[in-house]
């Protein structure tokens, strides 16, 4: 699986005002946006390296029409904390293992 990284995306910078947040990161098939981050930020922080990748498996998974719309609609219905792929992709952030199982390493990025 090859992941990029699209540093300075304005798809991020959109989900960053809506979040409130200073800096974002949003996922878009295998493709990671970034909004005020660096790829070398995203790399060198495991957790949320973990937290990105649960969501392009996530998105191989269930496709890319099914996954937008099961995002979009539990967000909608239980707010985005607890909408169900987050609360996955949070717990991929301390599964020390979670990379290792999926064979992603540094070169599989770019």
């Amino acid at each position: 699986m090859n992941i990029r990284i699209k540093e300075n995306s304005w798809i991020a910078r959109i989900a960053a005002y809506k979040l409130g947040a200073a800096n974002c990161a949003i996922v878009i098939g295998p493709n990671i946006h970034l909004y005020n981050a660096t790829k070398e930020q995203l790399i060198h922080n495991t957790p949320w390296l973990r937290h990105e990748i649960a969501h392009v498996l996530q998105w191989k998974k269930h496709g890319f029409i099914p996954f937008i719309t099961k995002y979009l609609l539990y967000s909608i219905r239980f707010g985005y904390s607890n909408n169900p792929f987050e609360i996955e992709a949070r717990k991929a952030e301390s599964d020390l293992d979670f990379l290792a199982r999926i064979n992603i390493d540094e070169k599989n990025i770019c």
